[in-house]
């Protein structure tokens, strides 16, 4: 009696949300509303590695596992650096570096790759951002000049590239911008530092909390995933959670003097469900659409 109960609830939720939009609701809202449930994957694309996570969505948001494909650095540092002496101190052509260096960059897609496909057949929706590899160099420029010189970028295109392709065959393709995914805390949602002398790593000041600045990244990856999907309009707990960090969201576009931030509508309140915008984009993904905190008019 108890599951019939809650799966009456969570459809009378579902028709009250619907008649609120007066239209048909995210398909994966409407998945949360007939499962109680939600599976994930969310992925984190930087120059030197992967980072995957499984993301179960319930009353809370739980990470079952990380995972972390990382690029090998170090051999290509070596080749980039011996490269124009090649010929001379190994006997070996430049050509022949080149094409190693090549394999390695091949080897780690082929890998980041396979793992996420075998992922996506268990999960609702595969969550990726939209990510400009151009962009990441430059932030590793201003880190390691060094290394931003000697890698390449290709691989982190065809990576998404790659990703994205299969998981919009799948149906199951979510894309979201990156705004603040490494900055805001996944307890308290307020802003985050860097540990004494190490940049992988953050802090809040606030609350106490630790944790890898990529596994905070693919946290709210899928935060951003839920809330651009309308699940913060539910009276729950993950609903509240999700309307807190939309507000922080806000305030931090707000702040940030080099993004104009959009009219989200209300003081500090999650808006009228009549502003949720929904229906299929052009690239047959909902996130391009239900887009309130990224895109004007919202």
């Amino acid at each position: 009696m108890t599951s019939v109960r809650s799966i009456n609830a969570r459809g009378s939720a579902g028709s009250r949300l619907s008649g609120g939009l007066g239209r048909e609701l995210p398909p994966l809202l409407q998945r949360y509303l007939c499962k109680g449930r939600l599976r994930l994957v969310t992925i984190d694309v930087n120059v030197e590695d992967v980072t995957i996570a499984e993301v179960e969505v319930l009353q809370l948001i739980h990470v079952v596992k990380y995972y972390r494909v990382r690029r090998n650095t170090g051999k290509l540092l070596f080749v980039r650096k011996v490269n124009r002496r090649s010929m001379r101190l190994h006997g070996r052509p430049a050509s022949s570096w080149l094409k190693y260096a090549k394999n390695l960059d091949n080897d780690w897609i082929n890998k980041s790759v396979g793992l996420v496909k075998k992922l996506v057949r268990s999960a609702d929706a595969v969550v990726i951002e939209e990510l400009d590899s151009k962009q990441l160099k430059l932030k590793l420029k201003s880190k390691d000049p060094e290394k931003a010189l000697l890698f390449s970028s290709w691989p982190i295109a065809k990576i998404v590239r790659r990703i994205t392709a299969m998981a919009r065959k799948a149906g199951k393709l979510l894309t979201v911008p990156p705004h603040y995914s490494s900055r805001l805390c996944p307890k308290c949602n307020s802003m985050m530092k860097h540990e004494s002398g190490r940049w992988d790593r953050l802090r809040c000041e606030r609350c106490g909390f630790t944790d890898d600045r990529d596994h905070v990244a693919v946290r709210n990856l899928a935060r951003t995933a839920l809330l651009l999907n309308g699940l913060h309009y539910l009276a729950t707990i993950l609903g509240s959670q999700l309307r807190d960090y939309r507000r922080a969201l806000k305030d931090a576009l707000a702040q940030d003097p080099e993004f104009q931030a959009p009219s989200l509508g209300g003081e500090g309140e999650a808006p009228s469900p009549s502003t949720l915008r929904v229906g299929p984009g052009p690239e047959g993904t909902w996130a391009g659409v239900v887009n309130e905190l990224f895109s004007n008019g919202g």
